[in-house]
């Protein structure tokens, strides 16, 4: 039996994303449209690739593609990241893309890892209002 460690098939740590946080991607080919993601590490992110009422032919996507991504932090504030894809499950009306990033170690990927610590030592001692339940 394989111990659960929070580690995928990626080989890295993989972190469901706090709503709270409102965390969104842009992918500017496809124009200003704020994408959810899903979950996100240090090696990869996974998007939700349409919006609502989009046609999926309008904007292909394939595996192995590569593309370059906006990763919000907040409505103003963003890291410029490039991705490889590496999944795309249609399944689904909205596809959702799993990404790598092509490159690592520059100042917007430490970033990014920046905001992944931050997240995880928050996600250790948050506490949520339970006002409006």
């Amino acid at each position: 039996m394989v111990e659960k460690t929070g580690i995928d098939r990626r080989g890295s740590k993989r972190r469901p994303i706090l709503e709270s946080f409102s965390f969104y991607v842009v992918v500017p080919k496809k124009g200003f449209h704020r994408l959810r993601v899903a979950d996100l590490s240090d090696t990869g992110v996974g998007f939700d690739y349409d919006i609502i009422g989009e046609m999926k032919d309008a904007f292909p996507v394939v595996v192995g593609e590569t593309f370059d991504l906006q990763f919000y932090l907040n409505q103003t504030l963003f890291l410029p990241l490039h991705v490889k894809v590496m999944r795309v499950d249609d399944s689904k009306v909205i596809r959702r893309v799993g990404a790598e990033f092509t490159v690592t170690g520059t100042p917007e990927h430490e970033g990014l890892c920046a905001v992944l610590d931050m997240v995880d030592r928050l996600s250790e001692i948050v506490q949520f209002d339970s006002v409006g339940e």
